[in-house]
């Protein structure tokens, strides 16, 4: 029986037929109207289709992958969680984590999905396993009323072939899905009418150079030339080769004239329909033209904005459907609420010293990051004192009552009110008015004027001294 109740599937009638299945599973196949044939292995000799594969896997590759664990609004990093080691160091005991990711991505970018075996040992993931013998085949079937989802799979060194369940497989999917949700498109089969231009522009290049085709003059003549005519024209060209003839004029006689070639070098040039299909390309598959070396129409703006266009609209989408993957697939459905993996995007702008500087010192300065934690972005060591939050004293709290710099200040206010508290008794006793009072309050809020404008706070000490006053109740 099949997994679902069905039951065994029909085999091939013969070997021919049987093999014929196999290459369509294996080797997806696309025409075009050039009649270069487009294949998931054969995309990668257009060099546009190269470069952004390169591009688009590199960037995912660039973002160190971590565990956090959610408590309340505190989220910290889990490195002792097991599926740490599986997206941060080494996926299973052959393979380091970045070469998985690159060929996570490249696979999908190709093929359409990309997909692991899940290695388990005690309810806990151990080792993924990619699956590279073509991609295993969703199935939807019922059990007991259930829909449930499986994967059949032909088997390669590390995976026996049949049938995997869900749990055992995680699946990545490109962004263009099929008909079926459960299904993804490759890129190469969407773009494959410009794949086939491109592969087909630069093989006609390469045989129209092989061809011998791109001669810039030839001789004619109408009378019959003799082998030894020939020998004599030969060895004629041949001596005014180099450099030391350069400008001599030449004379051909037996009736030769020259000719000029119709189509030159300069006319088969195919750089601009070349540039074409990249950007086409480049198009569909989201890779700015500055990061796959065109600056064609490159300036200093848009290409140092490229890295920033990189990061949010390709290798953001591309981390987020990973990180959905991941956690569906190797958190168990008790952990998914509180566990979840992240990339660092930010990591793609590490290369600009000069703009993280200015970001850790915004962050440091409004109390977001202590300068230990900048440091640790860095691999900088920590140093004493450096875990301390800083906020300026003219700011606190939002929403607070009073700013940081008032709280400062707080103390001396305090120690003048008691002051002007106590003339004002003084006042009262010898029989002065309140003006005497005021006139001693601002004396005394003077310095705290200037101490609190040094703060970012402007008092005026007059009025600063009447409420000072008041709020004594004298």
């Amino acid at each position: 029986m099949g997994w679902f109740g069905r039951g065994k599937r029909d085999e091939p009638s013969n070997a021919l037929d049987q093999t014929s299945e196999l290459f369509q599973l294996f080797v997806r196949q696309y025409g075009s109207s050039t009649g270069v044939s487009v294949t998931t292995d054969s995309a990668v000799a257009s060099v546009a289709v190269l470069a952004c594969v390169i591009v688009r896997a590199e960037s995912l590759m660039l973002c160190p992958a971590d565990v956090f664990r959610r408590d309340g609004r505190d989220r910290k990093s889990a490195p002792e969680h097991p599926v740490h080691k599986l997206i941060a160091d080494m996926p299973n005991p052959l393979l380091p984590a970045e070469e998985f990711w690159r060929w996570k991505q490249i696979t999908e970018d190709l093929k359409g999905a990309a997909a692991a075996r899940i290695e388990w040992y005690r309810g806990r993931p151990v080792a993924l396993w990619p699956l590279t013998n073509g991609l295993p085949e969703p199935k939807l079937g019922r059990v007991a009323g259930t829909p449930v989802l499986a994967y059949d799979y032909q088997g390669d060194d590390f995976t026996p072939a049949g049938p995997l369940a869900a749990a055992d497989v995680i699946y990545f999917k490109g962004p263009l899905l099929s008909r079926s949700p459960y299904k993804a498109r490759s890129l190469v089969e969407v773009t494959s009418e410009n794949i086939g231009l491109g592969i087909a522009t630069e093989q006609f290049f390469a045989r129209f150079l092989g061809n011998g085709t791109h001669f810039p003059a030839y001789l004619q003549t109408e009378k019959d030339l003799k082998e030894q005519d020939l020998a004599a024209l030969r060895k004629q060209l041949d001596d005014d080769a180099g450099l030391l003839p350069a400008g001599k004029v030449r004379i051909f006689d037996r009736g030769l004239t020259v000719k000029q070639n119709e189509m030159s070098l300069k006319d088969a040039d195919l750089s601009g329909h070349q540039r074409w299909i990249l950007e086409q390309v480049c198009r569909t598959w989201r890779v700015p033209l500055p990061l796959v070396q065109d600056l064609t129409h490159g300036t200093y703006t848009n290409s140092e904005q490229a890295d920033l266009w990189l990061s949010k609209y390709t290798a953001t989408p591309i981390a987020r459907n990973t990180e959905g993957a991941i956690r569906r697939s190797l958190f168990l459905p008790s952990e998914r609420s509180t566990m979840y993996a992240k990339f660092n995007v930010n990591a793609l702008m590490r290369g600009d010293f000069a703009a993280r500087a200015a970001g850790y010192s915004i962050l440091i300065n409004c109390g977001v990051l202590n300068p230990n934690e900048a440091r640790a972005f860095e691999d900088w060591n920590p140093y004493e004192g450096g875990d301390e939050y800083r906020i300026p004293l003219n700011t606190g709290p939002a929403g607070g009552p009073e700013s940081a710099s008032e709280q400062a200040l707080a103390p001396l206010l305090a120690d003048a009110q008691q002051r002007i508290l106590a003339r004002h008794a003084q006042n009262l006793e010898r029989g002065r008015g309140m003006e005497d009072t005021v006139a001693f309050a601002t004396v005394v809020m003077e310095p705290i004027a200037r101490t609190a404008h040094l703060l970012g706070v402007e008092l005026d000490p007059e009025l600063a001294g009447r409420k000072a006053i008041e709020s004594a109740g004298a």
